[in-house]
């Protein structure tokens, strides 16, 4: 296991690298989008939540990955990246409900800062340089972040 449960009772298995898997290997949930900018990684406020998090969601019928990951970064953050790229699949597991999700991540950069807008979910963004004290940040995406920087 990769760190600690999130407070929905999910912790990473297994992070499954791209360059020893393809995408088609696996059955896939929702999309992540881990962006940087200025060696900082996007944060969203998920006012539902209270807590923050990476840009992710579901994926809608017919959507690549890649359009899912594009789609939650623009709705959730008003942020759009430079050279999207897949890098892996994380296999998260329910510890309640032994369900479990594989997700793929994927990495990029914001080159220019869009202006943010207050959505249904999302009620701020932060530039986060992994530890700076900013409030609860999902255990899942701390674990991640970890994993891959």
């Amino acid at each position: 296991m990769i760190g600690s449960p999130n407070k929905f009772g999910y912790q990473i298995e297994q992070f499954y690298n791209s360059r020893n898997y393809s995408i088609d290997d696996f059955i896939l949930s929702g999309s992540f989008v881990i962006a940087r900018k200025d060696g900082r990684t996007l944060l969203c406020h998920n006012h539902k939540r209270e807590q923050w998090e990476l840009p992710a969601g579901k994926r809608e019928p017919g959507e690549t990955p890649w359009e899912c990951a594009e789609r939650e970064l623009k709705e959730e953050t008003g942020q759009v990246v430079s050279g999207l790229s897949w890098i892996g699949v994380m296999k998260l597991v329910n510890k309640e409900n032994g369900k479990e999700k594989y997700n793929p991540v994927f990495t990029g950069v914001v080159e220019k800062l869009q202006p943010f807008h207050e959505n249904e979910e999302t009620d701020a963004i932060v530039f986060w340089d992994g530890e700076e004290r900013i409030g609860e940040v999902d255990e899942v995406d701390v674990a991640l972040l970890h994993k891959i920087f």
